[in-house]
């Protein structure tokens, strides 16, 4: 019999790609561009501030265009398909 997970367990099938991997999988950003980003994040979070999310640092960084982040968002929010049961 398998024993269902904690309620608080993440569900695997729902998780979603990092902004950051959509970025660079729709070839909008490099790797790179998302390392310094985190490393920018990291940086901000450290100071005490308030967070900031990748996306706006990615467009202060220049890396993406307002039309680049929208388009990432867009996908993000698009309904997760199912994955198929093992």
């Amino acid at each position: 019999m398998r024993l269902r997970a904690p309620y608080n367990a993440r569900d695997m099938s729902s998780v979603r790609e990092p902004f950051g991997q959509v970025a660079v999988r729709k070839g909008l950003v490099t790797q790179t561009q998302v390392t310094e980003a985190l490393a920018r994040q990291k940086t901000i979070a450290a100071t005490g501030a308030a967070h900031k999310l990748i996306g706006m640092i990615m467009l202060e960084m220049g890396a993406l265009g307002t039309t680049e982040l929208i388009d990432v968002l867009r996908e993000m929010s698009s309904p997760v398909p199912p994955r198929p049961l093992p």
